[in-house]
């Protein structure tokens, strides 16, 4: 990711770059210097995305359910400022999973079965839990192995003894408090390096100097003072629940239901003036894990009809998982919601309202079916490579908070920016059409010779094609980080039969490619 200050830095790393040397927040210059590795754009969203469907799917185990809440300033330790943690309140149900050390192995294997690597911590307030979860299990070394396991390491979990949650977190280092990096170095020069002694310090004084933060969240590891989680699951007002007195496996039986409840939904929504924006179908089966249908929609909608054609079309689908098992209890409950857009439509507006409406429930109907990473938008990024210029995200997503984006607002203004179009002779156009990979072809003229000038006439689709006008040359080169460097001299080319081509030299080989075409 890039740093306004220190510019591009690694953001995460997995357990063999850790191996070689590679930790969070270094420069990427200094990361390339230890090992050849494979470099990636950091996408936040999809980060939230995953942690928010994860936060979906753990209501299994809690019915209160959400992400940590962030301070303005970035808490000491942490190399990225977005939610990482999920937090499940478990006061009083840990018995209907066999106890907590039975209920943090079933978690763990949740975690395991979908690929992820979890450290959980299980305490009686939410900061001794998250100190837990953070520095006493996630920074211990990992196990020194010849060669990197092909398989998820099981999770690592501790929980907080009857002693108290102040006892369990006192031998941690200080940032298990989430304080900001400013007060760890303030305690440090007092000598203080651990929770445990801060009661040496006279608590009076303690907020003149180093801020009321520090004592709220003291309290809070402790249990002196509570702390809310902020859920990420729907209101009362949005849920509805069916529970069978049989269980069943009839599949026109459970559509009815689907059918009944998106209904009753949508009756809901549509006199509050509220529309759905992210709807989860909770299936609970009798011998297996119960089965999640999770939908996000690209506009709020209240109308029963578009939701029960969304959620039918995953429900094949999910049966088929199944293998067998009856359903006994069915939950329907909009996670998200947005208050619907009422406004007057001018006299020549109409069609294009409604145009919007038919893509809105093109793209829903499309991110069912096909899968919310299928339906995509081209975002525009400052990248000098062609075919590097861009970046694909769904159009359905949250915010760090975990609300939803307005991708609308997104796709109107990037188009408002990119109304003025280039001249038509202007270097810096790019064509409508990139192949992807680049075409090599022959070319003839005083570039078959290795020179610097756009060729007369080149090989494609089996024809030569005459040049009688060029542009160029326009230099393009990739970013150092990504390995041996990509130059290219790029040239405009217009053929004898009036087409517009987008040709490039690659100066380490001396290849000519073709790269693009004009309409």
């Amino acid at each position: 990711m890039r740093d306004a200050r220190r510019g591009l830095v690694v953001a995460a790393v997995n357990l063999a770059g850790r191996r070689a040397g590679i930790r969070p927040a270094m420069r990427l210059s200094e990361a390339t210097a230890l090992v050849d590795t494979e470099i990636r754009l950091h996408e936040p969203d999809e980060d939230i995305e995953g942690l928010c469907h994860l936060a979906e799917q753990a209501q299994q185990f809690s019915p209160i359910v959400g992400l940590e809440q962030l301070d303005k300033k970035m808490w000491a330790g942490r190399t990225l400022h977005q939610p990482e943690c999920l937090l499940l309140d478990v006061t009083g149900i840990c018995n209907l999973f066999g106890g907590e050390n039975s209920m943090l192995e079933q978690v763990s294997q949740w975690l395991r079965a979908q690929n992820y690597f979890g450290c959980l911590g299980l305490a009686g307030s939410i900061g001794a839990a998250w100190a837990l979860a953070n520095y006493q299990t996630r920074l211990v070394p990992p196990a020194d192995t010849p060669e990197p396991t092909p398989h998820i390491p099981s999770c690592r979990y501790s929980r907080a003894e009857l002693a108290g949650d102040a006892a369990a977190i006192a031998s941690l280092t200080l940032a298990g408090l989430r304080l900001e990096t400013e007060t760890i170095g303030s305690l440090r020069r007092l000598g203080i390096r651990s929770i445990g002694q801060l009661d040496k310090l006279p608590r009076a004084g303690m907020a003149t100097r180093l801020g009321d933060h520090l004592l709220l969240r003291w309290d809070q590891a402790a249990g002196r003072q509570r702390e809310p989680i902020v859920t990420l699951h729907s209101s009362p007002d949005w849920q509805l629940e069916q529970t069978l007195e049989y269980p069943t496996l009839d599949r026109p039986t459970i559509e009815e239901l689907v059918r009944r409840l998106s209904r009753q939904l949508a009756e809901r929504l549509n006199r509050r003036g509220e529309g759905a924006l992210r709807i989860v179908c909770r299936l609970d089966m009798v011998q297996s894990p119960p089965l999640v249908m999770q939908l996000g929609l690209y506009r709020p909608s209240c109308e029963a009809g578009h939701l029960e054609m969304l959620l039918t079309s995953q429900l094949e689908q999910q049966l088929r998982t199944a293998r067998g098992s009856q359903l006994w209890r069915l939950s329907l409950q909009a996670t998200l919601t947005a208050p619907l857009q009422w406004r007057q439509a001018d006299l020549f507006e109409l069609g294009e309202t409604a145009n919007r409406q038919q893509l809105a429930r093109l793209v829903d109907t499309l991110s069912g079916r096909l899968g919310r990473k299928q339906v995509l938008s081209a975002q525009v990024r400052r990248e000098a490579q062609p075919e590097l210029g861009c970046t694909l995200q769904p159009l359905t997503g949250r915010r760090q908070d975990g609300s939803q984006q307005d991708t609308i607002r997104k796709l109107s203004s990037r188009l408002a920016r990119n109304r003025a179009e280039p001249a038509y002779d202007d270097p810096q156009r790019r064509p409508t059409h990139l192949f992807s990979p680049p075409l090599e072809i022959q070319v003839a003229g005083s570039t078959a010779m290795g020179t610097a000038a756009c060729p007369k006439s080149f090989l494609h689709s089996g024809a030569w094609l005459q040049v009688i006008d060029s542009v160029g040359p326009e230099r393009l080169e990739s970013g150092w980080w990504r390995g041996p460097s990509a130059r290219r001299d790029y040239y405009c080319a217009t053929t004898a039969q009036g087409s517009r081509w987008w040709l490039y030299r690659d100066l380490n080989t001396a290849k000519w490619y073709l790269h693009g075409a004009f309409d």
